[in-house]
C-alpha cells in the first residue's frame, strides 16, 4: 500500500461515536479522505497485513483488548499472526480504530483529536487542497 501525502486514509468503524468525530477532524485537515468503513467492508487478511507492514506495527498492536468479544473469546488465547488476522477479519470489531495514514504519518487514535496529530498545523493549507 502507498499512500497519497495529500490525502488522509482513515481505517473506521461506522459504529462507534468516536471514529466517527475522528472522521470530522480529518475532513478538517485533508481536503480529500478516503474512508474505509470496517463495520461494512472489513480489511482482508492480506490489506491487513500490508497496513501493519507499512506502518510497522505487529497484529498486538491494533488488537482492541477492551472489546467485549476479545474479554470472552481471546483473552488467554495464543495465537500466531495469520491467525490473529483471521479473527480481524471476520470481527472487525476487534481492530483498533481510528487509524489515520497521512504521507508517512499514521497513528491509532485512543481519542478522536489525536487524529490531529497527523497534520503539521497549517490544515487545508494549500498543499493539501491540490
Amino acid at each position: 500500500m502507498e499512500w497519497n501525502p495529500k490525502e488522509i486514509e482513515l481505517i473506521y468503524n461506522f459504529n462507534n461515536q468516536g471514529d466517527r468525530e475522528a472522521l470530522a477532524y480529518a475532513k478538517q485537515i485533508a481536503q480529500h479522505v478516503n474512508e474505509t468503513d470496517i463495520s461494512k467492508t472489513p480489511l482482508t487478511e492480506r490489506q491487513m497485513a500490508q497496513l501493519l507492514d507499512n506502518l510497522s506495527l505487529g497484529v498486538d498492536d491494533v488488537i482492541d483488548r477492551r472489546a467485549d468479544i476479545y474479554q470472552e473469546k481471546y483473552d488467554d488465547a495464543e495465537m500466531s499472526k495469520e491467525d490473529w488476522l483471521e479473527v480481524l477479519k471476520h470481527n472487525p470489531e476487534l481492530m483498533r480504530t481510528p487509524i489515520g495514514i497521512l504521507g508517512n504519518r499514521a497513528i491509532i487514535c485512543e481519542t478522536p483529536n489525536d487524529l490531529l496529530k497527523l497534520d503539521d498545523g497549517q490544515g487545508f493549507d494549500q498543499n493539501m487542497k491540490t
